[in-house]
């Protein structure tokens, strides 16, 4: 019998509540973490092991959380390919994306070194936290970090540019996700050499494209992904936002969980999805804003879910939104942990 519930859910044990995580919970509302921040820059903190060893920690201390995820970003992978990242107040910005150059995977030279605080921030972590605190590792997915790499920051996040370059320029676009894969692949047994429990694959871009053209051109690269965390006999969740009814294409080879988003209703998803892969997410973050008495009401509808399908993690259907009430987070912890007795 597993003492945390996450451990137990991801093995697909039993457990007597549903375990509690939030993505973006490392950082966002956290008091201590702002007030970092108002003294290093986002990069800063995420390259000193003993700093985001912390941060990474904090959730459990200070909102109750059942696992901690590694502070880290995803676009550590467009980096150590060589692509010029800034990190901005107002997030990450591309000054010379590959768009508009005619061979772009040769402007690319993969450094894994440029991943050894990821190393060193992980050891901090297994030197700090309690046995039965569980690590999530993770990458951001192949066309996730294609959109970035291609199409800079754009602040309609539908990536229309990148996506009609998909259908124009396959061949460069197949070359480029085959190196994207590649450091992936490489970032995924550092992970596992230093200590994680589970990894996650964000794809938070998997809407912008058709859930066929998903499938025929990206699963492929997801799955050598999958298949890297499989050699360490790790569980793995897939996060494709905005997948949609492309979830029923998912099969237990692909991932042991999907994290659903806030736009696909649970039951829908529990009805799409292989029976033998878990659930996780899929509350709208916005709902942490309302009041008390209304987070309850939503809380009670995901415990009923829990019941019925026990294979379950609670989340967010997305990142924890700035400015979130901290309360409001502590009390959704809290609110699980007095459901079980």
């Amino acid at each position: 019998m597993y003492s945390n519930p996450f451990f137990a859910v991801i093995n697909h044990q039993p457990a007597c509540r549903p375990p509690v995580w939030m993505m973006r919970q490392a950082g966002r509302v956290l008091p201590r973490y702002r007030q970092l921040t108002k003294m290093l820059p986002f990069r800063t903190i995420m390259s000193y092991a003993n700093l985001a060893a912390e941060v990474t920690l904090m959730p459990i201390d200070d909102m109750g959380m059942d696992a901690a995820i590694l502070f880290s970003d995803i676009l550590v992978i467009p980096e150590a390919l060589g692509v010029k990242v800034e990190w901005t107040n107002e997030g990450p910005a591309f000054p010379h994306p590959l768009m508009d150059v005619e061979h772009p995977a040769a402007e690319l030279s993969f450094s894994p070194s440029h991943l050894n605080h990821v190393a060193d921030t992980l050891d901090e972590i297994m030197g700090q936290k309690r046995a039965d605190t569980p690590v999530i590792g993770f990458c951001g997915g192949p066309l996730t970090c294609l959109c970035y790499m291609l199409g800079g920051r754009d602040k309609t996040m539908q990536f229309t540019d990148v996506v009609r370059y998909l259908y124009t320029h396959r061949e460069e676009s197949l070359q480029l996700l085959d190196a994207i894969t590649s450091a992936s692949e490489t970032y995924v047994h550092l992970q596992a050499a230093h200590g994680i429990d589970t990894f996650q694959i964000f794809e938070s871009f998997a809407g912008v494209i058709s859930a066929e053209l998903y499938q025929d051109m990206i699963m492929p690269f997801v799955r050598r992904i999958t298949a890297a965390v499989r050699q360490h006999g790790l569980p793995i969740i897939f996060f494709p936002k905005g997948f949609g009814a492309g979830l029923q294409m998912l099969t237990p080879e692909d991932c042991d969980f999907v994290s659903i988003d806030w736009q696909t209703p649970l039951l829908v998803a529990r009805h799409l999805v292989n029976p033998a892969i878990g659930i996780q997410g899929n509350m709208d973050p916005r709902i942490l804003f309302a009041p008390q008495a209304v987070i309850e009401q939503h809380l009670q509808q995901y415990l009923a879910f829990f019941r019925e399908h026990p294979n379950y993690i609670f989340n967010l259907g997305h990142g924890v939104h700035k400015d979130t009430p901290l309360e409001n987070v502590q009390f959704v912890t809290e609110w699980f942990r007095q459901a079980q007795k």
